[in-house]
């Protein structure tokens, strides 16, 4: 008799039965333990202050489980599989590491939840439906043992339809917790208009375009979108942080916790303009570091609009808005055909701008750099701003070097909270063009300042929290179109910016020009004549 024959005439062996208890018993007690924390942690706002901490690790966590579950579903793909590797170990340590990292992820969203600030009915959502996912997680360890004392290989209709179905609820909770961080539409804001037609959702296509800046309704056009912009992520109507919400005017004059976020003819007393003003990274800075920022033209326009009163409607055209505050209108309306304002005479370059064509290339070499970005200021314009990104990637002296090939064309440049030394200001490319310049919060001292004075056009500077001195104005007086500079919290005195502020108008014309009114209106005066007849006229 062969062997093949002694083989085939053995009796068969019978796979030993799987023992399911314990995955039941620790699915029950994963079961029993999530529900309990969802039930019992709703609504507990005086949490104590460990539950935050570990709570704020929920969102470097919760991308784990995402990729367990991404992981196993190829994996049981490949398994299931006629002619696929038999590779159903490694299907069932994932699915072992998915449950417990499922379970951790959202026992500290449920931590991080407690305090709540949050919309509450979407709150409720996504904490039930996570504590759901993580408790399929550990029933999928019990359907997939079961499945396997059924067949070794293969598609099973019970577990791969719960993979399924678990795979569809994960979205729903990213989805959630997506609208929870950033605010509703999150997903879909940038979808095209063809496709938000078809699911009826609303488009912009329909609004009729203003002809001109004057026409623009100030809170509608400017104030909520620049809230919408950079406040709605933790202060609209799905995150209200501190109780304040910022998505009507009328939820925004009531204030948060501290009940004086806007102050109408105060921006002195408004928490909201104190804390846009702090360090990025401090802790009551708002918006937060990593959140979008509003730039200092949106800045200035929220500090005007409150300090004229906080309207909650009205056109431009109705309001006495200085110049400058028109330019920031424009620029937040994208509407650059209207950047000179009524009155004003174009003025020509010092040097004029290279065309696109001949600065595209090396844009693009600058725009690879992690810590440069570059924005056209007009589609139909080759003038370029220049912005230093937050976070880890900060602007430095180094990509200060990087930009001579287009310095001509840079109108602004945009690089506080950065890096930026004396040193990379000494060694910077010439910018004859050059209107607007933010060095706030950055290094610069009175020996940086010496450096400015080649900047011949500069009409915008902003020092906000440098080093700067007394001494260090002495530069900035050969800065003939200097029209808006900003000292706060920096080593200026109050007597010496006054003296500055004088020397500039003296040295620009201004008081000639008020001495020359004044004789005018003497002469006017001497030239009217008194007539009295006598007769009282009502």
């Amino acid at each position: 008799m062969t062997r093949r024959n002694s083989y085939r005439n053995q009796p068969r062996r019978e796979r030993p039965p799987v023992n399911l208890k314990p995955a039941i018993i620790t699915a029950s007690i994963a079961t029993v333990v999530m529900l309990c924390l969802a039930m019992f942690t709703d609504g507990a706002e005086n949490a104590p202050a460990w539950t935050q901490f570990l709570g704020r690790f929920h969102p470097a966590l919760l991308h784990l489980p995402i990729g367990f579950y991404a992981v196993l579903a190829l994996l049981e793909y490949l398994d299931s599989l006629k002619s696929g590797p038999r590779i159903g170990k490694a299907c069932e340590i994932v699915l072992k590491y998915t449950a417990y990292v499922s379970a951790v992820a959202a026992i500290l969203g449920i931590l991080l939840a407690m305090p709540g600030g949050y919309n509450e009915d979407l709150l409720d959502r996504h904490r039930w439906l996570g504590s759901l996912a993580a408790i399929f997680a550990f029933w999928l360890i019990v359907l997939r043992s079961w499945a396997r004392s059924k067949s070794r290989g293969g598609f099973s209709k019970p577990y791969h339809g719960a993979l399924a179905a678990t795979l569809v609820l994960l979205v729903v909770v990213g989805h959630d917790g997506g609208t929870l961080t950033h605010g509703s539409g999150y997903l879909t804001k940038h979808l095209p208009t063809p496709i938000k037609a078809i699911f009826g959702m609303e488009t912009s296509d329909g609004a009729e375009p203003m002809a001109t800046i004057e026409e623009a309704d100030i809170y509608q056009d400017f104030i909520h979108p620049i809230f919408e912009e950079t406040c709605f992520q933790c202060h609209g109507p799905d995150k209200s942080k501190g109780d304040l919400r910022l998505d009507s005017f009328e939820l925004a004059m009531q204030g948060g916790e501290l009940g004086d976020t806007i102050v109408p003819g105060d921006i002195d007393a408004s928490e909201l303009i104190y804390r846009l003003h702090l360090d990025i990274d401090d802790d009551e800075r708002m918006p937060p570091e990593g959140k979008p920022q509003p730039t200092e033209g949106q800045i200035a326009i929220l500090e005007w609009w409150i300090q004229e009163g906080a309207a909650d409607s009205g056109l431009v055209g109705e309001f006495d808005v200085p110049n400058d505050i028109k330019l920031a209108m424009t620029a937040q309306l994208g509407k650059p055909g209207e950047t000179m304002i009524a009155g004003d005479e174009p003025e020509a370059p010092a040097i004029p701008l290279a065309p696109w064509e001949e600065i595209a290339s090396t844009v693009a070499s600058l725009e690879s750099e992690p810590n440069i970005t570059v924005l056209k200021l007009a589609i139909d314009s080759p003038a370029i701003r220049i912005k230093g990104p937050f976070g880890d990637n900060k602007f430095n002296d180094d990509a200060l070097a990087k930009l001579g090939p287009v310095a001509n064309n840079i109108v602004e440049l945009e690089i506080g909270f950065s890096d930026v030394t004396d040193a990379g200001l000494s060694a910077m490319a010439d910018m004859p063009n050059l209107e607007k310049l933010y060095l706030q919060k950055t290094g610069i001292t009175d020996e940086g300042l010496a450096q400015l004075s080649k900047f011949k056009k500069l009409r915008y500077l902003n020092l906000y929290g440098t080093e700067i001195s007394d001494d260090g104005l002495d530069h900035l007086l050969e800065l003939n179109n200097l029209k808006s500079l900003y000292l706060w919290e920096t080593g200026v005195s109050k007597d010496a910016a006054l003296e500055f502020q004088t020397r500039k108008s003296s040295a620009s014309g201004i008081d000639a020009l008020k001495a020359e009114i004044e004789a005018l209106q003497a002469q006017i005066d001497q030239s009217e004549v008194l007539v009295d007849t006598g007769v009282e006229i009502n």
